[in-house]
């Protein structure tokens, strides 16, 4: 397995240092100890970690790069975000380095899940969704989507480079349509999946739209049709598991919030985040039928702030699940254990690993479309 890593390794190197304190790096550490008994591992560095239980080594910031560089002999990344920044310091100070292979450390990181993995195939009510469920995790491991790529192109006619999105499929796939009048739309973005929504279903009378940055992102077209609709409410705050202040980032066509991913963005501004108990009191809503998230990797965050709505009001849910791994994971295990009496489905809308949505639907709701 880390055949590959060890060959960027010269055989004159005897100390290592390794760039991500993380599961990856310490997965590599642990490879080096079993596999190249001349060689030590020295220290590691991290953007923002300096303690971690697992590591016994000094844990450098990358602020501080310039004090191991009579230390080690070479450094290996095993992390993706920044690289730019890393390789320019490194490079200024002289100190070799070598890139962990991007489908070794995404295996390394999946592996690292395949406990819960296992798990996750048997809450699942269908025998697609457990199907699609294993495909999507055997690409994860082997970094290879192609058969992914066939399975939406002929599911949901989604070619990569010529059709990227099907809103009438996308987080609607197993809804029951007929039982929905008001949503909790979060991550709302420029909304151009309210088209699909107003298309089918037919009760639809209020989307109330959690988007912090909204006029950040929103288009002036799709803005004039969906006031033009006249279901859709605004909600200028991000949903979370308390109520707070954070740092909140346009990141391509979203936002998301600041060091809750690898990806990083430019800091807009600091937002003030609602739970979506909160939310249902303050915005004096009845009950919530439906739920849709897709909030860039804080759907844990926003359902833990949601558990007493879901609860009393038992709504249908849609909610994204490909931002990591531990997300594919962990999220369905969680809702499972949470819900008592619905049935889970899965579907996959993108011909590479983005958008992965579960649905959670009562069973007093099935199959009533």
């Amino acid at each position: 397995m880390y055949k590959s890593l060890f060959k960027k390794i010269p055989k004159n190197v005897k100390n290592i240092g390794i760039y991500g304190a993380g599961t990856c790096g310490i997965a590599i550490k642990e490879a080096i100890k079993d596999e190249l008994p001349n060689v030590n591992v020295k220290c590691f560095i991290d953007a923002e970690k300096t303690k971690d239980e697992r590591i016994e080594e000094s844990i450098y910031k990358a602020s501080q790069i310039y004090e191991i560089k009579d230390k080690v002999d070479m450094v290996l990344i095993s992390v993706r975000s920044m690289l730019h920044i890393t390789i320019a310091m490194l490079e200024y100070f002289d100190i070799p380095y070598a890139f962990i292979p991007f489908d070794l450390e995404s295996k390394i990181r999946n592996l690292n899940y395949q406990s819960t993995f296992k798990k996750v195939l048997n809450i699942f009510s269908d025998k697609k969704s457990k199907k699609l469920y294993e495909k999507l995790w055997k690409a994860k491991l082997n970094v290879d989507y192609k058969p992914i790529a066939k399975y939406v192109a002929r599911k949901h006619n989604i070619k990569r480079g010529e059709m990227p999105r099907n809103y009438n499929a996308q987080y609607l796939e197993y809804i029951n349509k007929n039982a929905i009048k008001t949503i909790f739309d979060c991550g709302f973005c420029n909304g151009a999946h309210v088209f699909g929504f107003k298309k089918n279903l037919p009760n639809l009378k209020t989307d109330y739209a959690f988007e912090p940055l909204y006029d950040d992102l929103k288009d002036n077209s799709l803005d004039i049709l969906l006031k033009k609709m006249d279901c859709v409410q605004i909600v200028p705050y991000a949903v979370w598991d308390k109520h707070e202040k954070l740092d909140f980032a346009v990141c391509g066509p979203a936002s998301r919030v600041v060091g809750i991913s690898n990806l990083k963005a430019q800091v807009s501004k600091e937002i003030e985040t609602i739970t979506m108990d909160e939310a249902k009191e303050k915005l004096q809503v009845d009950k919530v039928d439906f739920i849709k998230m897709d909030i860039e990797g804080a759907e844990m965050h926003a359902l833990k702030g949601a558990e007493k709505l879901i609860l009393n009001d038992r709504p249908q849910l849609a909610i994204s699940i490909y931002h990591s791994s531990d997300d594919f994971v962990n999220i369905p295990m969680y809702l499972y254990e949470l819900l008592k009496d619905y049935s889970f489905y899965l579907g996959h809308y993108a011909a590479n690993q983005y958008e992965t949505v579960l649905f959670c639907i009562p069973k007093e709701l099935e199959n009533k479309n």
